[in-house]
């Protein structure tokens, strides 16, 4: 970590003032970008109306501006982590207002594809993700609820965008009403680039191999899975919510309000849930979260049979805060449960990551939605298959851990609890150098043999003196009487004791023993077979194949072994 002043043993802008200034500006820089790329769903039937076109292709220019807006987190995670925000930013909130500008002139409509969907999606995507991984790295006690803060820009986007696009649809129509929008988000945006700082840098550790092992990880597939899933039925909800409440027979000024509420009730979703991820966890809260979505598209499915407007209206508006609350809790949680999981190191890549998954699910959602009702002429079946897609969803995610995820490189927030580890294998038995007697051989009593030292007169396979080996002599009790007794090699010369060392005396807490004799265990008295008694020092202690064939050349000079006459006579034999 830098030279930075702590306190309580945190650095000192953790949880500081700058940093609750940073989630401000970000989450102005949200509300921005959400609810600008949300009036769409506004304007989608005068564009579709002018254009000539079903919901299905206009609903397409929605799904491939959310796809870029979150799958180009996977490139503006890894520019975050390498030059920070602003000049994200800047480039980004240029593409974003351009691309508004751009798209008020198309006389076509696959143009839109093209200008809202790169300028809009792909530049505003450029600073979306990077904007919760930097809020992440300027609190740790209160990072939930300051993500909480920032992901609130999105529902005041969709609250206050709502009756605002519309407002400027009725006066200055579609083209006008993205001009006039170009304009307010180039103001925030030069307002939020005084606001938003990134902190001063932490050690973390290498993120490039933490990166590696985290995408590796079942917890982050199920993130990521359930993000896809998840996306495809809020974001296909959300850009056909007001379409199809006009088709089931709400009033335009209602099916506005509907998206509206939605908006407000996913402000409260993500302060209410966020301010309880201290006490509850912000992992169980993000599961709960998810699992409301199903009840909000029973809720929906059920204002499709009821005939009375008012009633129908009701369950709208009963299906909007569920559907808000549920949405907004998980997008603000997203965050929290991702630095939780797996660490600080990287943390733009990874919530890059998840985001590109999210925009996956962000593509598919608006055309399956607005396609099947073209083909079905009705809004019915479209939500019973967003309501299932969500309920797959909550059956991959339930099953994550509740806990970081065991990594090596795992760098957690300060004070935060280490991850669990798993336990060490068990050691590795190895095996003996010596032949070891078999389970169905008897062990011997044990007795006390007279073990002879005998040095080595040749060095090992270093080079060095080899260590004096001690090989057991004859003992009448165990020896195999058909071998003949073993005695020191005349050849070597009598060892004796060291005149440098200063003589050692017994320990006079010992019982007293004879000076040449040693007791030894019984697995030592075992008697000794002929190969083992007149074995080479390899058998006792392993030396390379060359440096046994050369202490054995030097053992005997006059033997010449020819291995071609060998093998031949074997050859012969057989």
């Amino acid at each position: 970590m830098t030279a930075v002043e702590a306190t309580e043993g945190f650095p000192a802008h953790l949880d500081s003032a700058r940093g609750w200034v940073t989630a401000g500006g970000a989450a102005l820089v949200v509300m921005a970008a959400f609810g600008t790329i949300y009036s769409f769903t506004t304007f989608a039937s005068a564009m579709a109306e002018e254009f000539d076109t079903g919901l299905g292709p206009v609903a397409t220019v929605f799904a491939i501006t959310i796809f870029l807006f979150f799958g180009s987190a996977l490139v503006s995670g890894r520019l975050y982590d390498r030059i920070g925000i602003v000049p994200l930013l800047a480039v980004g909130g240029i593409m974003f207002c351009a691309g508004l500008v751009a798209t008020s002139y198309v006389s076509v409509l696959w143009h839109g594809y093209v200008l809202y969907g790169i300028g809009l999606g792909f530049g505003g995507g450029l600073f979306n993700a990077p904007l919760f991984a930097l809020t992440a790295t300027w609190f740790v006690r209160y990072r939930a609820m300051a993500q909480g803060v920032v992901a609130t820009g999105s529902g005041l986007g969709t609250a206050l965008y709502a009756p605002f696009a519309r407002s400027l649809l009725e006066n200055v129509g579609w083209r006008g009403g993205m001009r006039v929008l170009a304009v307010v988000a180039a103001v925030i945006f030069a307002l939020a680039l005084g606001l938003i700082k990134r902190p001063p840098p932490m050690e973390t550790g290498d993120a490039r191999q933490h990166v590696a092992l985290v995408v590796r990880t079942r917890a982050f597939w199920q993130m990521g899975v359930s993000g896809v899933f998840f996306t495809i039925a809020v974001i296909g909800s959300i850009g056909l919510v007001v379409a199809f409440a006009e088709k089931d027979g709400i009033p335009p000024r209602a099916a506005v309000a509907v998206f509206s509420i939605i908006g407000f009730a996913s402000i409260v979703g993500r302060l209410a849930l966020t301010s309880l991820a201290r006490p509850l966890g912000s992992i169980r809260l993000l599961k709960i979260a998810f699992s409301g979505l199903p009840v909000a598209y029973a809720l929906w499915l059920a204002s499709t049979a009821t005939g009375a407007i008012g009633a129908k209206f009701a369950l709208l508006v009963v299906f909007g805060v569920v559907l808000g609350t549920a949405y907004g809790g998980f997008v603000a949680l997203l965050g929290d449960v991702t630095v939780q999981l797996f660490g600080l190191a990287g943390i733009g890549t990874v919530m890059g990551l998840l985001f590109f998954s999210s925009g996956t699910g962000a593509l598919i959602g608006p055309p399956l939605m607005g396609f099947t009702s073209d083909a079905t002429g009705g809004i019915v079946v479209p939500i019973i298959v967003v309501g299932v897609v969500s309920a797959v969803g909550v059956s991959i995610l339930f099953p994550m851990t509740g806990h970081p995820v065991p990594l090596p490189t795992y760098i957690g927030p300060p004070g935060a609890p280490p991850p669990p580890r798993p336990a060490p294998a068990a050691a590795e038995v190895l095996r003996p150098l010596v032949p070891q007697p078999s389970a169905a051989a008897p062990l011997a009593a044990p007795s006390s043999r007279p073990l002879a030292s005998r040095p080595l007169a040749a060095g090992g396979s270093n080079g060095r003196p080899a260590v004096p080996m001690i090989r057991p002599v004859d003992d009448s009790a165990t020896a195999d009487p058909s071998l003949p007794p073993t005695s020191a090699d005349p050849s070597l010369p009598p060892t004796s004791a060291d005149p440098s060392l200063p003589p050692t005396s017994a320990d006079p807490s010992l019982p007293p023993t004879s000076a040449d004799t040693l007791a030894v265990p019984a697995v030592q008295s075992l008697p000794l077979s002929a190969p083992l008694r007149g074995a080479p020092p390899e058998v006792f202690w392993p030396v390379p194949a060359d440096g046994a064939a050369q202490r054995k050349q030097s053992e005997m000079p006059g033997l010449v072994v020819d291995v071609a006459d060998e093998e031949r006579d074997e050859a012969r034999s057989n």
